[in-house]
């Protein structure tokens, strides 16, 4: 049979039963002709398993095919248009530094902070979102549903006030609400992907953001990785450079610079509390240094509140602590440097971006 149904969600989310272990005899909520019924969902094999699964989204509408209570095919129905144009925007498969940082700053400030958004619904890769080119339409789209009272979690940082239906938490250990934005390895794996790539529907990047900056230059010989970037009082050892990724323990971020106070401007994607105390946040610039009167802090604010008024309508500037953001432990983690000299599939240089100060890469940034 094949007919319209708007999917609805997993049945029982939030329950202890309704967890990855038992996903594969997870029950779905479709609503057909005006009435919620149970269906189940052809969960399919190798790179086939959970396809359906990972093209569903609560509240919108698909053609399905159903077999005896099975869907076995789900086509998303055409929605409304969302209309959304980035103040930067990069050129899909141009590699260059500036055209990587270029392609970072298009979700910031209108993509919020879902923990696993960009992963699949299985959580072990790249969502469809993070292997398309251009700025989701459901990332906006979410954007423009949630006001500063938003909550990735739970109201008021409180697990007292835990409520799964009115969640967008990944209850259960798979990423139900994977489609409505991104976390911190979910924009990394983006931003690479519209960066390296012309064409959507490739091969992912999206992993953890532990060893995300080892994987750049160890796996995909795009660069240099070390862990010698920290003084034993947790301040930066060597000045971080406009591209430098870093990965420390659980987050991975973008740098644009260090200024000339010591101080750094980066982009990443981060839980960070509204302007009610919500914890919601998103993809952002930021700051990392001792106070806000620093430049770094100066800087992102300045561009935040210039560029992105509704965003800074919700949120502050988040300032990071040095101590926090250049301390890690274990392996895996560092700070990864591109090779600009062209070789190895990585980027080019010619517009000398790493030797350019924060400021003037914000203003070649915003200024085209």
């Amino acid at each position: 049979m094949e007919t319209e149904a708007r999917y609805l969600g997993v049945a029982n989310y939030g329950s202890e039963e309704t967890n990855k272990d038992n996903r594969d005899h997870f029950a779905y909520r479709f609503e057909i002709d005006g009435k919620e019924q149970m269906l189940k969902i052809e969960n399919g094999e190798g790179e086939t398993a959970y396809v359906i699964q990972n093209v569903l989204k609560e509240g919108c509408d698909y053609d399905v095919t159903i077999e005896d209570g099975v869907v076995t095919q789900a086509v998303e129905r055409p929605a409304d248009t969302v209309a959304y144009e980035p103040p930067v925007s990069g050129v899909p498969g141009e590699r260059t530094l500036k055209n990587f940082l270029k392609t970072a700053m298009e979700p910031v400030g209108t993509t919020l902070y879902i923990y696993g958004g960009g992963w699949d619904w299985q959580d072990e890769g790249s969502a469809i979102q993070t292997r398309t080119i251009g700025v989701s339409p459901d990332w906006v789209r979410f954007f423009n549903e949630q006001d500063e009272n938003f909550t990735y979690r739970d109201k008021d940082s409180d697990e007292e006030n835990k409520d799964a239906a009115t969640s967008f938490y990944p209850y259960g250990g798979f990423n139900e609400y994977y489609y409505a934005g991104l976390d911190c390895s979910g924009y990394l794996g983006w931003t690479l992907y519209n960066t390296l790539n012309t064409e959507s529907g490739g091969a992912g990047y999206v992993g953890g953001s532990t060893g995300f900056a080892k994987r750049l230059a160890e796996e995909m010989g795009l660069g240099d990785w070390t862990q010698d970037v920290v003084k034993p009082d947790g301040t930066a050892e060597t000045v971080m450079k406009p591209g430098d990724i870093m990965s420390i323990n659980g987050h991975v971020w973008i740098s644009l610079g260090t200024c000339d106070d010591g101080s750094v401007v980066i982009t990443h994607c981060t839980a960070s509390p509204s302007r009610t105390g919500q914890p919601g946040g998103g993809v952002q610039l930021g700051a990392i240094g001792a106070e806000e009167s620093c430049e770094a802090y100066q800087l992102a604010d300045w561009y935040m509140s210039t560029y992105y008024p509704e965003w800074y309508r919700r949120y502050t500037v988040c300032l990071k602590d040095p101590e926090v953001y250049f301390t890690f432990a274990g392996e895996p983690a560092g700070k990864f440097t591109w090779r600009t000299d062209g070789t190895g599939g990585g980027l080019t240089d010619p517009e000398g971006i790493q030797t350019c100060m924060p400021g003037e890469v914000l203003a070649m940034l915003f200024s085209e």
